[in-house]
């Protein structure tokens, strides 16, 4: 009785929360909530068999509509393999990501209409130091649809009452629209029934973000140079479910470093007298043996993986150098950080394949050493303090072996 479960988990969840903000109950010191509320039934409600198949034609005679040439976001050939298996590839949707009808190409979205979930983002990340940092965006963007993959309904609708056409429009929500409010139906009721069968919704998460977030594939921290890439990285076709633990003690530092590595490439090729400024980032999934899908619809990856080249310049003293590292989508995950061609054995299960191909990283490159020490070093700095009250705490040494 799935709604009968998602009543309890709620009932639970609300429970503890009244009760901890009231006082009326002691809950153990260090713990986090979700722990108190059946975690386990969490799990269960929201890991569950496949059971609301995309239609996958229809989705890609959508996607035909949307911008996909932004070879810029690549160093060497665009649009690499990303691992998944052919008959996924059938499903892969190449998505240059934009802001409702705006012009400006935020980054690259290798995006699975099947799994609904990123098989990949391709960013090339340049972090001017006299740039200021923007602060994070609301959490309400998450809201949003890509709403060129929303059916013709509701195109139709839009146009006959606003007189604009969307089919082409990127991650949008009502108010991007201009002078136009839509009624009966409203972009919300026309959203909830013409956009969840090829992309994952915010809806989707709901009563799980506890178990697992919305996982930014293209980060936000990285982009905090440019407002309107990091607005772009609040948006469902760029997340996919992350496991909390594992995201916020595990794979936040890791992305934290390559944040650092960008502002010390951008400084060394400023003192070299270089262009070469620009760190080229692809950050992925890849599943597991055995795929669990969120309720049912949105597929549950195994790993989250990144990949970084930097193509240096010869002349002006630069070294090119790749890395690559991955982890399992689980609580007390551990990172695994190897050489570019290593990583790239990994992902594509030994066969001869690049991430980075028509560039000097397809070829052997100076490795970045030293990551993993880097990482734990800065691990604390990069973390917020309610972060780090959960990431470093005595409860999740006890339970993990280690503490953040």
């Amino acid at each position: 009785m799935p709604g009968a479960r998602v009543f309890i988990v709620a009932f639970a969840v609300g429970f503890a929360v009244a009760a901890w903000l009231l006082g009326n109950v002691n809950l153990p010191e260090n713990l986090p909530l979700m722990s108190f509320v059946m975690k386990d039934d969490v799990a269960d409600f929201c890991s569950q068999s496949h059971n609301d198949s995309a239609p996958v034609a229809e989705c890609i005679e959508r996607h035909s509509n949307l911008q996909s040439d932004c070879d810029h976001f690549f160093v060497g050939d665009a649009w690499p393999s990303s691992g998944y298996m052919k008959n996924d590839k059938d499903a892969t949707l190449r998505i240059c990501h934009t802001h409702a009808g705006d012009s400006k190409l935020l980054f690259a979205t290798a995006y699975n209409a099947h799994y609904r979930i990123p098989e990949y983002t391709a960013s090339a990340i340049t972090r001017d130091p006299d740039l200021p940092e923007q602060d994070r965006p609301s959490s309400s963007l998450w809201d949003r649809v890509q709403l060129g993959l929303c059916g013709k309904e509701m195109h139709d609708t839009i146009f006959d009452k606003c007189k604009i056409e969307t089919k082409s429009w990127g991650v949008s929500r009502a108010s991007d629209i201009p002078d136009c409010s839509l009624r009966d139906p409203s972009f919300e009721e026309l959203k909830q029934s013409f956009c969840p069968d090829c992309q994952a919704m915010d809806g989707d998460f709901d009563n799980c973000g506890e178990i697992y977030n919305r996982g930014h594939i293209n980060p936000n921290s990285i982009n905090n140079k440019d407002a309107d890439v990091q607005d772009g990285t609040f948006s469902m076709i760029n997340a996919a479910p992350q496991d909390d633990d594992f995201n916020q003690c595990v794979w936040q530092p890791y992305e934290c470093a390559v944040g650092r590595k960008a502002d010390e490439i951008y400084k060394n090729a400023v003192r070299a007298g270089s262009n070469s400024k620009t760190l080229y980032v692809i950050t992925g999934t890849k599943l597991g043996e055995q795929t669990t899908w969120m309720k049912g619809r949105v597929a549950i990856p195994g790993y989250f993986w990144k990949a970084l080249c930097y193509p240096g310049d010869e002349n002006a003293g630069l070294r090119p150098y790749g890395v690559g590292f991955y982890g399992p989508n689980i609580d007390c995950s551990k990172m695994t950080s190897l050489p570019l061609d290593e990583f790239e054995a990994w992902l594509y299960d030994g066969t001869d394949e690049h991430l980075f191909p028509g560039s000097v990283c397809a070829g052997l490159v100076d490795n970045w050493d030293g990551l993993d020490d880097y990482v734990a070093e800065i691990a604390h700095d990069c973390r917020n303090e309610h972060i780090q009250e959960t990431c470093e705490s005595e409860w999740r040494e006890e339970r993990c072996g280690t503490s953040g």
